[in-house]
């Protein structure tokens, strides 16, 4: 079979694959949509699907320029998916059963709080969103040039993430008005700086690299336990971060330390993209 032959072959694979994901993942999102809105007022909630809808596109469109949309769209609609459905749920599932079970120790309500936001939190969120871009990462391999192409379905899967979760948020903070939906946005989508997206990401670079440069099994395995850890690590502290700034300049403060970890993302990503794209022009 031919070069040629053999890609196409694994197009329409990855296709169908996609096709799949999506069918599930699509009713997934819709049920996490309908349960954010529930008990909404139609204006509360068009204005805060529109508010997430926003950031999310500021992300796609970024990656589009970037990546270009390879190797399928089909496949950015899958991993965008499984973000705003399965991730969504199985961290949703998740998250209720360990905060639960904190929440039953002797640990006083500050000590729960932090233990399940900058522990337990981004442990499950991080293996949640880290099947899909496994699943995914695992479909395209095939296709796969560099491991910063793993990096963007790790972000497409944050973004999506983000997206369903903020929309809950926006709709509690419209409590308070537009100032209320403002000060939410400002902190989730802007100083925020794309927290999923970056943690994802670092997650689907580690699991394309060890797809397309393992030495073995062992090494391959290593790097993406290496991923999810980092990932782990990195949405932790911002959530640390979120606890220990203070009130008074609490935007500046967050802003300060989580607007360089995007910023320090995004280089990496371009660079990582460019290198792709001279090894694969040269």
């Amino acid at each position: 079979m031919t070069h040629a032959l053999s890609s196409r072959v694994t197009s329409r694979k990855l296709a169908v694959c996609s096709i799949l994901f999506i069918s599930v993942n699509v009713l997934a999102a819709a049920h996490e949509v309908v349960g954010g809105v529930y008990g909404a007022v139609a204006s509360t909630a068009g204005l805060a699907v529109g508010a997430s809808c926003t950031s999310a596109l500021v992300c796609i469109l970024f990656l589009a320029w970037l990546a270009r949309f390879t190797p399928s769209v089909s496949s950015w609609i899958a991993a965008f998916s499984w973000g705003s459905g399965g991730a969504l749920i199985i961290a949703g599932i998740g998250n209720g059963m360990i905060d639960a079970a904190v929440e039953a120790t002797s640990l006083g309500e500050d000590a729960a709080d932090v233990v399940t936001s900058v522990v337990t939190g981004p442990l499950v969120e991080e293996a949640a969103k880290g099947i899909g871009v496994l699943i995914i990462i695992l479909a395209v391999r095939r296709l796969l040039e560099h491991p910063a192409q793993g990096a963007v379905f790790g972000a497409l899967v944050g973004a999506g993430f983000a997206w369903g979760e903020d929309i809950g948020y926006y709709v509690s903070a419209l409590d308070q008005g537009m100032s209320g939906l403002w000060e939410s946005f400002l902190a989730r989508a802007l100083l925020g700086g794309y927290g999923h997206a970056v943690y994802a990401g670092i997650l689907g670079w580690a699991l394309a690299w060890a797809s397309l440069r393992r030495r073995n099994v062992l090494s391959g395995v290593l790097v993406g336990i290496g991923g999810y850890l980092v990932a782990v690590l990195a949405h932790s502290q911002a959530n640390a971060v979120g606890f220990l700034a203070p009130d008074e300049n609490w935007n500046l403060v967050y802003g300060c330390v989580e607007l360089p970890v995007l910023i320090l993302g995004v280089v990496l990503l371009v660079w990582g993209m460019r290198r792709r794209r001279t090894i694969v022009e040269a």
